[in-house]
């Protein structure tokens, strides 16, 4: 088991959360008092006040699964999950703080309050899992398989380096005693008991393929009740590379019955108002960058300062996107369609600066409003692209079932996309996106669109 999971390892660490967050308050009210006559009333008898917003805080924790310590966190869910119990204790603590009267002088005080306090504890937790090497995720796979080696692979990366893969059960004889990937395989899958008992793991990972007759039922599940976490490869790996693997093993059935893959009509009515107010804020807005780009382009090279072309979209639907022009106008004159390169002798001086700038991207804002795009989703890709893309890639037209975006989690995560290959890796990462659609995951991707354009990085 963990050495957080022990009991008295958990104990440690709700006190520690006690701690830090009746200091917290302790603290940053204290200092507010200075400023505020009312508030140094109020904290003349401070106990009791505190002890109740701490133990509302506290609370707070476990809605969001933050005493989960049988699972590894990721950083990037523990900082949706930190955010989600921030806005719990907040509205429990203001709701209180509404009723109590004596009270009302702190309500103002809450955010910058609580906001500190939960600061330190994302960063008490994100030092339990990363920080410490014995609280690394102990791994068995099961299978030496090609699966299992892309698994390897990607915990031996930094960002993922909260696993650690300990062994290999195998289903072959002659493998037993030898090495996969660098992991010792410890032996066969009817010796699963006696390696449980001498090896200390927390999860084990199936990534047979054909799995009739070699499956380890029994074991499995004494192994599940003994709280060991049992994961299936592909699940696994996608949380892992936050990307949907799509290699030969994954059949229809997986999407069919695989959470996720479902938007309520809500959700994309609330995008679409989303996409309207900020499209018609940023043209306004921006509208003194768009003239310069035009003057610029138009001073640079003959032709039309906009590009247009057909583009596919919801529903395999197509439609005319606009952005600046960014390559001579016989661009594609010789060499007819082809993918964007990363030095592409086609894109012109003033065009090479606003694509490294992102502002050949602007007039994209009229196809938001539109309703053709929105402000998060798979870039949509030309028609002649998409019937190639769709011949050589399996499940390549589910990317279809979300408008396009003007940014997306492939753009952030993957370069430029040159050839059929490129676009196979890139819908890996437009799948995750549309089976894991969220609030969250569109505000992170909007975050990283903007370190990537501050940084020059990416597509």
């Amino acid at each position: 088991m963990f050495h957080i999971q022990t009991v008295i390892g958990s104990l440690t660490i709700i006190l520690a959360d006690l701690l830090i967050i009746y200091a917290g308050f302790w603290s940053v009210l204290s200092l507010l008092s200075g400023f505020s006559a009312g508030l140094r009333a109020v904290l003349q008898h401070p106990h009791l006040f505190l002890s109740a917003f701490t133990l509302i805080t506290l609370l707070a924790l476990p809605v969001a699964r933050l005493y989960s310590f049988r699972e590894y966190i990721l950083p990037l869910e523990l900082i949706r999950r930190t955010v989600c119990s921030f806005l719990v204790a907040i509205g429990s603590i203001a709701t209180l703080v509404f009723f109590v009267q004596s009270m009302a002088v702190i309500h103002w005080h809450l955010i910058p309050t609580l906001s500190v306090i939960f600061v330190c504890l994302f960063f008490f937790r994100y030092h339990l899992f990363y920080g410490m090497h014995q609280n690394r995720e102990k791994i068995l796979i099961l299978g030496a398989t090609e699966q299992a080696r892309k698994i390897i692979q990607a915990t031996g990366l930094k960002k993922t380096r909260a696993y650690n893969v300990i062994g290999i059960i195998t289903t072959l004889d002659g493998q037993v005693g030898r090495t996969f990937e660098g992991i010792p395989i410890l032996g066969l899958v009817g010796q699963m008991e006696e390696i449980l008992a001498v090896h200390d793991a927390n999860s084990i990972i199936v990534t047979l393929r054909d799995r009739r007759g070699k499956l380890p039922v029994r074991e499995l599940l004494e192994a599940k009740v003994a709280h060991i976490r049992i994961q299936e490869g592909s699940a696994f790996y996608e949380k892992i590379k936050k990307k949907t693997n799509i290699d030969e093993f994954l059949k229809p059935s997986w999407f069919i019955f695989e959470d996720g893959f479902y938007h309520t009509s809500l959700t994309g009515f609330v995008k679409r108002i989303q996409g309207i107010i900020v499209s018609v804020i940023l043209l306004t807005v921006l509208s003194p960058v768009i003239l310069i780009v035009i003057i610029l382009i138009k001073i640079d090279t003959p032709g039309p300062v906009f590009f247009v072309q057909e583009r596919v979209g919801l529903h395999g639907n197509t439609f005319r996107l606009i952005k600046f022009r960014s390559m001579r106008v016989d661009a594609e004159l010789m060499s007819g369609p082809k993918f964007a390169e990363k030095k592409d002798p086609r894109i012109t001086r003033v065009g090479g600066i606003i694509r490294k700038l992102r502002l050949d991207e602007i007039p994209q804002f009229i196809n938001i409003f539109k309703g053709d795009m929105d402000m998060v989703g798979p870039r949509p890709e030309r028609p002649v692209f998409v019937r190639q893309l769709e011949a050589h890639v399996p499940y390549y037209n589910l990317r279809h079932t979300v408008r396009p975006g003007l940014t997306g989690w492939a753009q952030v995560n993957y370069p430029y996309g040159e050839n059929i290959e490129d676009g196979r890796e890139k819908l890996q990462y437009d799948l995750y996106y549309v089976k894991h659609f969220s609030w969250y995951l569109d505000v992170l991707i909007i975050f990283l669109t903007i370190k990537t354009v501050l940084f020059g990085k990416g597509q």
